[in-house]
C-alpha cells in the first residue's frame, strides 16, 4: 500500500470517529468537531490537488 493510500484512510478514519463523536457528544460537540473535520477534510484534500500526473 502507498504512503498516500495510508495517509487517506487514516484520515477517513479519524473523519468517522468524528462523526460519532457527533452523534454521542451531542451540540455542544459539534462547536469542536466540525472545524476538526473541516481542518481534517482540507488538509488530506489539498494532496489530491497538488498532485499533477499527466
Amino acid at each position: 500500500m502507498s504512503a498516500d493510500a495510508k495517509k487517506e484512510y487514516g484520515s477517513t478514519m479519524v473523519l468517522i470517529i468524528l462523526g460519532v463523536l457527533a452523534l454521542y457528544g451531542g451540540t455542544r460537540w459539534l462547536l469542536v468537531l466540525i472545524p476538526a473535520a473541516l481542518l481534517i477534510w482540507y488538509v488530506t484534500a489539498g494532496g489530491v490537488f497538488r498532485k499533477s500526473r499527466n
